[in-house]
């Protein structure tokens, strides 16, 4: 089931995480967690490439969330689709949103797990950060293949995928998500290439250490991770 939102009211219903079936929600109403996004300002290497990066025509912005990187595309952009699974998190990030961007809005609620609600070829880019991680390989295939078929010939693909990852509660205890697959840096790079074998790519690496005080649970995440940019080739 899909729902498309366009003029969004407030969504504060939790949408409750089901790790098992893949979705990892937050399961918390977005509207008591202030207006930045729970994700802070964002990764100051992806703010850089997002700054820097070729962006036109439309794009979807594929686990948006809270909308932690949703301006940055606007801004470029000539339309945006903002998905996630969570309608708490994208009414969050519509009403957020200055209303000079929100004739380039558009939000889609889906499970980024199954086939996307969109037609073959229908996008110039797709942005993603901060999921793909949870995904075992056979799950990380799919989603994959589905980002390419609504990609048009040579579009962009910008996503994140963090490795060696350690999460710490603030009472020092490990944190995890269900069965999620742990992928080393170069066991990660080496399965993006595999997956990617029909794109053009650059990897970046990076690290980071961020408090996420306001995911449920509380969290310190300390992880390595790629930033990959792919075109797909004609």
């Amino acid at each position: 089931m899909s729902i498309e939102l366009h003029k969004m009211g407030r969504i504060t219903n939790p949408t409750k995480p089901e790790e098992d079936k893949y979705v990892f929600t937050e399961g918390i109403d977005y509207f008591t967690t202030g207006t930045n996004s729970i994700w802070g300002a964002g990764d100051k290497d992806t703010l850089q490439i997002l700054k820097n990066a070729d962006i036109h025509g439309k794009w979807l912005n594929l686990a948006a969330g809270d909308g932690r990187y949703n301006l940055y595309l606007l801004e470029k952009a000539s339309s945006v689709v903002a998905a996630d699974i969570d309608g708490s998190a994208l009414s969050k990030l519509w009403h957020n949103t200055q209303k000079k961007y929100r004739t380039k809005l558009k939000t889609k609620s889906f499970d980024i797990a199954k086939k996307f609600p969109f037609e073959d070829a229908s996008f110039d880019g797709v942005f993603c950060t901060g999921v793909l991680h949870l995904f075992p390989k056979e799950v990380l295939q799919k989603i994959i293949f589905e980002i390419g078929r609504v990609l048009k010939p040579d579009g962009r693909m910008i996503i994140d995928f963090a490795t060696d990852i350690k999460r710490t509660s603030p009472s020092g205890k490990k944190v995890t998500f269900g069965k999620e697959t742990v992928y080393s840096l170069e066991g990660a790079k080496q399965t993006l290439r595999n997956l990617l074998r029909d794109y053009q790519i650059e990897l970046h690496d990076s690290e980071v250490v961020e408090d996420f005080e306001a995911a449920n649970p509380p969290y310190i995440l300390n992880c390595k991770f790629i930033i990959l940019m792919a075109n797909k080739k004609e």
